[in-house]
């Protein structure tokens, strides 16, 4: 068996295309998950226990169903509410509330790895709780933040793959349409998960890239034994 590189030459706009709305809806799902999951991570902390049990069946709703059956639901539920949306745009409101369960968790886990002091002395200096938030607990729950972050960014890229199931022409659907056309699954397939491959590692290299940056410690860190080495040397 032979890979037939003519189909791919042929077939090339329809796997640009598919590409581009992957990107494009795994980019929306993850911002905009992170912008929920920080509204939802605040609320399920709120000291009134109303507002973080709603934040909380949030949570588990988002975490415990699967993230085809949130598509269905809101594709076949919001027309019968008269609301009538691209598929693409219903598959990026899926995308960014499905991820936001998952990032609330995150953010949660590491605003609580953060000292409990430390933001019982930013209040004692006379910030605000927000302000406490962004100047003080922010910055130090990166190094807890980041690596979960990172891995669940990964896992709304392939799961963007579910939205070919409500008409929306992502990667995965190009590859279907490719092999409805060549009856050639193995080619369009393969580079599908090549491409894949190359977006999740891309993001996995930004993450670490970002932990780095955002941890000057970490730098420090690094760096110690090779200046340890130098000096030992002239020694």
């Amino acid at each position: 068996m032979t890979f037939d590189w003519a189909i791919l030459v042929e077939y090339w706009p329809v796997i640009l295309r598919g590409l581009g709305l992957t990107l494009a809806a795994s980019v929306i799902g993850v911002v905009f998950g992170l912008i929920v999951g920080l509204l939802i991570a605040l609320l399920r902390m709120s000291q009134t226990w109303g507002v973080s049990a709603i934040a909380a069946a949030y949570i588990e709703l988002g975490r415990n169903l699967p993230f085809m059956i949130i598509a269905f639901l809101i594709f076949y539920g919001l027309p019968r509410w008269g609301i009538q949306m691209p598929a693409f745009l219903v598959g990026a409101i899926a995308l960014s509330l499905y991820a936001g369960a998952y990032f609330a968790e995150i953010i949660r886990a590491a605003i609580l790895s953060v000292p409990k002091g430390q933001m019982e002395s930013a209040r004692a200096m006379g910030m605000s709780r927000i302000q406490a938030l962004r100047y003080v607990i922010f910055p130090q729950m990166m190094g807890f933040f980041l690596p979960p972050a990172t891995n669940q960014a990964i896992m709304v890229v392939k799961e963007s793959s579910i939205l070919s199931t409500i008409t929306v022409a992502e990667l995965t659907m190009a590859g279907q349409i490719i092999q409805g056309y060549t009856y050639s699954p193995v080619e369009a397939f393969v580079t599908a998960a090549i491409l894949y491959w190359l977006t999740c590692g891309a993001i996995s290299r930004l993450g670490g890239k970002l932990e780095v940056a955002l941890q000057p410690y970490r730098k420090r860190r690094t760096a110690t034994p090779t200046v340890a080495a130098s000096e030992h040397g002239r020694v």
